[in-house]
Order: structure tokens, then C-alpha cells, then sequence
């Protein structure tokens, strides 16, 4: 029935609609309706022009000062991965490794607390042999050979 309002119903379909609503009152009544609903919509969309839309800009600006914050967060981060990443390369490897253990070490001041540092310090004298291995019991002495 829409169709037939607008007018865009083949002739042969055209008569057989308009025979069928002289047959039926209630069918009749509900294509008056909807032809003066699209005569309403016709009427309401030919007397105004399409009304542009302006383009809407974000509320929000980050300050360029928040820019520069984050981009040196971030180089000093990256930086400081870089600096970090082969830093205990050695560690992994004899740890990963285990055929390869240290041997032996060098006899050192046991005053203090032993670190890492220290400890590849110790290294740089020692020879290395596959039967001996290390036991680390305390970080206030040296680690036990056996």
C-alpha cells in the first residue's frame, strides 16, 4: 500500500490493489491513512533545505607540556631497558648451563655482605672445572665449593 501512495506500482498491479480495496472497507481505510502520512512527510521535507552540520572539535587539549612529560617517561625507560639488558648475561648462562658451573674461588675479604659484583669479581682469576659446583647459603659469606 505504500507503494500505491507513492506511486510506484506497475499498472497491473495498480488494479488489482485498487479492486481489492474497493472490496474491503478496512483495507480501504488503512490506505487513506497511509496516503496522508506520505503526503504530511512530502509536504514537511519540500519547503526546507538540508541544514549543514558544523564538524565538532574534541572539548579536551593535552597541554604540550604533558606531551614532553610522557616522551621523556618513555626515553627513560627505553633507556634504562638498554642499559639492563645484558647486564646479568653471565649469571644466566653459567645458571642455565649447568655442566659448566663455577669452580672455584678466589680467596676474598668475607667482611661484608657478598653481591653479584663482587662475586664476578672474584671470577675474573678462576679456573673452571664440571665436577665442582657452588652452594650460595648466605648472602654474608662466600659460597661453599664441593
Amino acid at each position: 500500500m505504500i507503494d500505491h501512495a507513492v506511486g510506484e506500482l506497475p499498472p497491473d498491479v495498480e488494479e488489482l490493489l485498487e479492486a481489492h480495496l474497493l472490496q474491503n472497507p478496512e483495507a480501504r481505510k488503512e490506505a487513506v491513512q497511509i496516503g496522508e502520512t506520505i503526503r504530511l512527510a512530502r509536504l514537511a521535507l519540500a519547503g526546507q533545505p538540508a541544514v549543514p552540520l558544523s564538524v565538532l572539535q574534541p572539548s579536551w587539549h593535552v597541554p604540550n607540556w604533558a606531551w614532553r612529560m610522557a616522551a621523556c617517561f618513555v626515553c627513560g625507560l627505553s633507556i634504562g631497558i638498554f642499559a639492563m639488558h645484558g647486564r646479568n648475561e653471565s649469571l644466566r648462562i653459567a645458571a642455565s648451563n649447568p655442566s659448566h658451573e663455577i669452580a672455584a674461588i678466589t680467596a676474598a675479604d668475607e667482611s661484608g655482605i657478598w653481591s653479584a659484583r663482587r662475586f664476578r669479581a672474584s671470577l675474573s682469576s678462576v679456573t673452571v672445572k664440571a665436577e665442582n659446583r657452588i652452594i650460595w647459603k648466605s648472602p654474608v659469606r662466600k659460597p661453599e665449593m664441593f
